[in-house]
């Protein structure tokens, strides 16, 4: 069967962004009445499943610390990519004294050079104890003039270790499990509408759905943008 609709990788969207796809799926399906009177159980479904998932996440985002999170992993990675940058060049410092702290400091961090492109738990512990062991060097820190860096990276990590902690607990776990039941049930109700409009395009010709395709597709290509800029970020982070 000839695919008319984009695809894109529901599972990949945080939770606030799948909700707000699905509902303007929902709200454009809803002004389709010529095209959608085939499915119109389906459709209701769709809107039942859709109106579970805003509640749901209501209750997530009360336990939710997902985007804190995100951002202070994003400013403890900066931290760290920034401080061994400055101490790599001072290796190269006509300074004696700053060239033997630089080299001292680099030696630590070269031991967790790959904590970054690690899972989140296992980057943090990493992450904890590589300060533990700059923190010994606090006159080479000094030296180099790169006591804010430190600062700044350890403070996102404790911010991220506190964080993770919170959103763990009992109340959180249940919420999210909620919400993934629920979002997998969107997805699939998504699958099932997308391919009973395929279908019908199919056997009576596609002319009487290209708008609505069209209209689809815009939707999926603006969230499809925002997850590549995502990936992007990630990647040069890990770099």
């Amino acid at each position: 069967m000839k695919k008319f609709i984009s695809t894109i990788a529901l599972k990949s969207l945080r939770n606030n962004m799948h909700f707000a796809f699905m509902r303007s799926i929902l709200e454009l399906l809803q002004t389709q009445a010529a095209n959608t009177a085939h499915i119109t159980e389906q459709l209701s479904a769709f809107a039942a499943i859709v109106a579970d998932e805003d509640a749901a996440l209501d209750i997530v985002k009360r336990y939710e610390l997902t985007e804190q999170i995100h951002d202070e992993d994003h400013r403890r990675d900066t931290a760290f990519y920034g401080m061994r940058e400055i101490i790599r060049s001072c290796m190269r410092h006509f300074d004696a004294d700053k060239r033997d702290a630089a080299m001292r400091l680099d030696a630590v961090f070269e031991d967790y050079k790959k904590a970054p492109k690690k899972p989140l738990p296992e980057e943090s512990a990493d992450l904890h104890n590589l300060v533990q062991k700059l923190e010994a060097l606090n006159a080479d820190i000094a030296l180099l003039e790169i006591a804010d860096w430190f600062a700044e990276m350890k403070q996102a990590n404790d911010n991220v270790m506190a964080f993770t902690a919170s959103r763990e607990s009992e109340a959180a776990a249940r919420a999210q499990f909620k919400m993934k039941n629920i979002r997998a049930e969107a997805d699939a109700e998504y699958a099932e509408i997308t391919a009973r409009l395929e279908a019908a395009a199919t056997l009576e010709g596609d002319n009487a759905y290209n708008s609505l395709f069209a209209e689809i597709n815009a939707r999926i290509t603006e969230y499809n943008v925002i997850l590549s800029r995502e990936k992007a970020l990630r990647n040069k982070n890990s770099e």
